[in-house]
């Protein structure tokens, strides 16, 4: 079964429980038989009572024998079967909460993954782990006991409750009243439950994001020797978590006694007042024990009830938190979904890849990274671009990707790049950024990217092995392309991060590649087997090669030089080497260095 949310109302509970309605309904069957069932227990039991008194005190007959011999293999056998009954509910509610608890986590990670990068952007990974695993996990045992519960103390007191009633309705009535007191105390903490349970949250949440930044951190920290520091800021996240807990644990259990009390009150009126029955001849002892077990019972309930109450208020403080997330731009999400026909990019078309009056601003920043950038090239070109530190190279190639918006004019075809869909643009375009991401996985699953066996091809993954000079690094690592290489690449050398990257986005097989500054760890002589091999084998397809280094632009179609967010000069490496502006400056001033480290 596939984990996701409900398609209906998948802000509101009661959706998931209508997902999952074929196990909801078995457990209902279960836990409705058990709590109604049970109360023959008691009953059965009074009659195996007066019947042992009646063949003590008048004697032993085979009538007599055989009487309590049927009471007590009738008290057997209805505990078989509302035991049974209970093994159903609790197996089906439990498998219906790991289920619910899989959609909510689906959930949040389908909504997040679906939002813009701008937004994900402002998303802290600790908040959301912190809701994704704390918060879903109080919501879900909430739910499993309020349901549970719902059965075992709701459907439970009222059947006592009404067999309490025919046994003598005065009696009940009396000795109930401490009840509805102790759920109305109940129910009127919920507000500072709510409050002090969110408060818990959040700083769950500060908790979560400290203890990662620690993790991802560790050298940063031990070279500026400020893990003193943090862990004194994390010490100040716990405790005002602890803080707040503590606050929740006392307001919960601290009215537990007040609970239990006011159920005790009821309990000793039917002790004497029942007992008095007993004396005035009216009830047999038999009929006293049977009354007097199911008024304990209904009576001891009452304080579970209560408690499932507080807990449900302090649950909510979570699924606000989980609502949170869940909530979309609905619009955007209705736009994408009511897309009457597709857009479709034609790579072999004429038009090719039209920027016009392009401007880019990185997320929060006010500053244009970007300021009119206007070029056009045609498909099956490979395109470098390169400028000094800080003039936009990564801002174009993020902007080339269509994740983040823009204003002005991209067009691929004819098609404005901003109107493709997720699903088209993952068709269209595959990116390898300067900050290569691995996953803590093998070099072949991280460049086939897949978990699908018929999308994993060996020969593909040997061809772009080579194309990426990885399968001269090969006999470095112990299982070849098996090779684990640990948490973000860890086990590998930034130059083999790159190339893994670089790799994952030959694999991917798309018509347009953007390669973001991937020689930067890697020596020239590694990167002019890579360009010349990419040359060889992305005939057709459309490279965007944004670099520093210039040893390879020589090789390639066309060239775009930027300076601070604009362009500067484009053409080719001959016509930019004739101008004698920044192109020249740069490409002469790597020559000389490099020509000078050869005499060295």
């Amino acid at each position: 079964m596939q984990f996701e949310l409900p398609q209906q109302e998948p802000l509101k509970l009661i959706s998931y429980l209508k997902r999952h309605r074929g196990l909801f309904w078995l457990e209902a069957a279960g836990g409705i038989i058990y709590n109604t069932v049970i109360v023959t227990g008691p009953i059965i039991l009074g009659k195996a009572i007066d019947a042992a008194s009646l063949l003590i005190n008048e004697g032993v007959t085979t009538a007599r024998v055989q009487t309590l011999l049927m009471w007590c293999l009738l008290f057997v056998f209805s505990t078989i079967f509302f035991q049974f009954a209970r093994y159903v509910k609790r197996r089906y509610i439990r498998k219906m909460c790991f289920h619910i608890r899989g959609d909510m986590r689906a959930g949040l990670m389908s909504r997040t993954l679906n939002k813009s990068m701008s937004d994900i952007e402002r998303e802290s990974v600790g908040d959301m782990m912190s809701r994704t695993v704390g918060d879903v996990e109080q919501i879900v045992s909430t739910i499993e006991t309020t349901i549970n519960e719902g059965w075992d103390t709701w459907l439970l007191m009222i059947s006592y409750f009404v067999v309490l009633l025919f046994y003598n309705w005065k009696i009940t009535l009396l000795c109930a009243i401490p009840i509805p007191f102790a759920l109305f105390i109940a129910e009127s903490a919920r507000h500072p439950l709510y409050q002090y349970s969110l408060k818990s949250r959040q700083f769950a949440s500060r908790v979560t994001s400290q203890l990662r930044d620690m993790v991802n951190s560790v050298a940063i920290l031990r070279l500026y020797g400020k893990e003193r520091a943090e862990k004194e800021r994390l010490a100040v996240f716990a405790e005002e978590q602890v803080r707040w807990n503590i606050k929740t644990a006392l307001l919960q259990s601290g009215m537990m006694p007040i609970y239990s009390f006011l159920a005790s009150l009821g309990i000793v009126g039917a002790i004497g007042i029942g007992g008095q029955q007993v004396i005035d001849g009216v009830w047999s002892i038999g009929t006293f024990i049977a009354y007097f077990t199911m008024f304990a019972a209904m009576a001891r309930r009452t304080w579970v009830a209560a408690r499932v109450f507080n807990r449900w208020h302090a649950a909510r403080a979570s699924w606000q938190r989980i609502i949170e997330k869940l909530q979309t731009d609905e619009a955007a999400r209705e736009t994408e979904e009511q897309k009457e026909e597709p857009n479709q990019v034609d790579t072999q078309s004429k038009q090719g890849i039209y920027v016009n009056h392009m401007r880019f601003s990185y997320t929060n920043s006010s500053l244009e990274a970007l300021r009119d950038i206007n070029f056009s090239v045609p498909f099956g070109s490979i395109v470098g671009i390169t400028g000094p530190v800080g003039s936009g190279k990564s801002a174009l190639g993020l902007a080339l990707t269509g994740l983040y918006p823009y204003r002005g004019k991209v067009s691929f075809g004819g098609v404005e790049l901003s109107e493709l869909s997720k699903a088209e643009r993952t068709e269209l375009i595959a990116y390898a950024g300067q900050d290569a991401f691995l996953f803590s996985a093998s070099i072949a699953d991280n460049v086939m990217f897949s978990n699908s066996e018929e999308a994993r091809d060996p020969e593909k993954l040997k061809q772009v092995l080579h194309i990426s000079a990885l399968s001269d690094d090969m006999d470095l690592f112990p299982q070849g392309p098996a090779t684990l290489i640990g948490e973000r690449g860890v086990r590998v050398s930034g130059g083999q991060r790159q190339r893994i990257a670089l790799a994952r986005a030959l694999y991917a097989d798309k018509p347009i590649v953007v390669l973001d500054d991937p020689f930067s760890a890697v020596d020239i002589g590694t990167e002019y087997r890579i360009v010349e091999r990419l040359r060889e084998s992305l005939v057709g397809k459309t490279v965007f090669l944004f670099s520093h280094r210039l040893n390879s632009f020589p090789f390639l179609d066309h060239i775009i030089v930027l300076n601070d967010g604009e362009i500067a000069e484009q053409g080719t490496h001959d016509e930019l080497m004739a101008n004698q502006e920044i192109y020249t400056k740069i490409y002469n001033a790597q020559a000389w260095l490099e020509g000078d480290r050869h005499e060295s």
